[in-house]
């Protein structure tokens, strides 16, 4: 008999949707669910992180309650709904101090105010570890819903914004000297750090796509660009070909090998912009509400027939696998 350590997460994701009641308009493989499915659309969403694995080194309990209501509501937003309230299950070390606890509960407050929702409270536990699980709850008041599920050959696959940091980030402060942050610049190195300490939700980009009806397809990319896009591919039963790499600029600067380059942008992690399709006939539309909004809109490549995500370099089509941070595992599969 097979334990877990043995299992990648995406085997147990799919062990567990055969005990799932699946909704006509979702599908079970969402990461956010509808509890309402007609106009207004509510949703929920949960998601949990652990102190071995998921905290990173020097973070502050205000940050970790921050990112534990950005990465539940994440998953919210990029279905077009604006959050509304969000729970907690804090399941603490009995060695944690009052200080600390009351950091972590006002960075949870912080964040659900800075996105307009109220924190309502939830439930308390102790253990040898710390495990944080937020719950959240947002609705679509205007628009329809976005799923992974219609994206169509033709569409073209856009992002919010530029990938890359978030690698430099894990590198430097997890010190795996893969991409060699210590040549960054102290400038940008911080930036980066920055990004992972406290991310930021594409929420007002995500309201756009549904209130204007221009996505066909959304999904968020907090387990990296490779893993969103192949979840789109086999979720909306197409393959995708990226022409264009939305490497941060900044990171073009240095003497970064191409293969380098491809791993930090696909395979970083984190990043939690917006992956969407569009089809070629909404472009323009798109592109003059995104730049009306002062918001990023990057055309990185199309849908066709077929199956899998392929990166276009050099006239060849270079197979992308789904890989991303396997939270069974605890590392990156």
């Amino acid at each position: 008999m097979r334990i877990l350590k043995d299992i990648k997460e995406s085997d147990v994701i799919h062990l567990l949707q055969s005990y799932l009641v699946s909704s006509p308009f979702m599908g079970s493989n969402e990461d956010a669910y509808l509890i309402r499915d007609q106009p207004p659309y509510m949703l929920i969403n949960i998601d949990s992180m652990q102190r071995d694995g998921d905290f990173l080194p020097n973070q502050t309990w205000t940050q970790i309650g921050g990112k534990l209501v950005t990465m539940t509501f994440s998953d919210l937003v990029a279905k077009g709904a604006s959050p509304e309230k969000f729970l907690s299950a804090l399941v603490l070390e009995d060695e944690m101090s009052e200080e600390n606890l009351k950091e972590l509960a006002s960075g949870i407050q912080q964040a659900t105010l800075a996105y307009n929702a109220s924190y309502l409270g939830g439930d308390l536990g102790s253990a040898s570890e710390t495990v944080l699980t937020g719950i959240g709850i947002g609705t679509i008041k205007q628009g329809e819903l976005l799923t992974r599920r219609n994206a169509q050959k033709g569409d073209l696959i856009c992002v919010t914004g530029y990938f890359g940091l978030t690698a430099i980030a894990f590198d430097y402060l997890l010190d795996t000297a893969k991409y060699k942050s210590q040549t960054i610049s102290s400038h940008l190195l911080e930036s980066a750090i920055n990004d992972v300490y406290d991310p930021e939700l594409r929420l007002q980009e995500g309201t756009i796509l549904c209130s204007s009806e221009l996505a066909s397809a959304s999904i968020d990319s907090s387990d990296g660009l490779a893993s969103a896009l192949n979840w789109l591919s086999k979720e909306s039963n197409i393959k995708i070909i990226v022409d264009h790499l939305p490497t941060e600029p900044a990171l073009l600067e240095y003497n970064f090998s191409d293969e380098l380059v491809q791993d930090m942008t696909f395979f970083g992690g984190e990043e939690f912009e917006l992956v969407f399709t569009i089809p070629s006939s909404k472009l323009d539309e798109t592109l003059d509400v995104f730049k009306r909004n002062n918001n990023k809109c990057i055309i990185i490549g199309q849908c066709y027939s077929g199956e899998g995500v392929f990166y276009r370099k050099n006239n060849e089509d270079v197979r992308i696998p789904l890989y991303g941070w396997d939270s069974i595992q605890q590392n990156h599969k």
